[in-house]
């Protein structure tokens, strides 16, 4: 149960320290992938309110590439038989200093770095068509989802054309 703000990041260490450790096969790593998504996303929207002139720029891009990849989990063969849900994110409590926030960053960079080349080893193992492709286009948008909390992709953004419905992660997975 993640009680606290600092409880988020310390969660995607653990799981960013264990995902070597994870068989390369397309279920583990899915759980694993999804659930870092999800502290990934919470992590940044908690960095970008603690220190918005760094980090919310780069959290609407990180915003795109955390669509784009949460469609591309979804899509594998994996998920045909589970359930994935993304916990909601609420917004940070507490102020947070800039030096926390560049401490959360570089958590998810550490996430990003770690789960690519996981992703790409379960796409190599992979025996459905289905899982090889998705994991293999995941594996490129962790490496993506890193250059944007990097700062080196200052041109994603998320535009939807309908105003009206609420943000992406608002909806279930399998209804994007």
């Amino acid at each position: 149960m993640l009680d606290t703000l600092d409880d988020m990041p310390s969660a995607l260490t653990r799981l960013s320290i264990s995902l070597p450790g994870v068989t390369p096969s397309p279920h583990p790593i899915l759980d694993a992938l999804w659930d870092g998504l999800g502290l990934a996303r919470a992590c940044g929207l908690a960095a970008a309110s603690a220190d918005p002139s760094e980090w919310v720029s780069r959290q609407r891009n990180a915003d795109t590439i955390e669509y784009l990849l949460a469609r591309e989990l979804i899509r594998t063969n994996a998920a045909c038989d589970q359930s994935l849900t993304l916990r909601p994110v609420t917004s940070p409590g507490e102020a947070r200093s800039t030096a926390w926030a560049a401490t959360v960053i570089q958590t998810i960079l550490d996430f990003t770095n770690t789960a690519q080349p996981m992703a790409h080893a379960t796409a190599d193992t992979a025996t459905h068509h289905d899982d090889q492709h998705h994991f293999r286009t995941s594996a490129n948008l962790l490496g993506e989802l890193g250059a944007c909390w990097r700062g080196e992709r200052p041109a994603y953004q998320l535009h939807t054309t309908d105003r009206t419905s609420s943000p992406w992660w608002n909806h279930h997975p399998h209804n994007l």
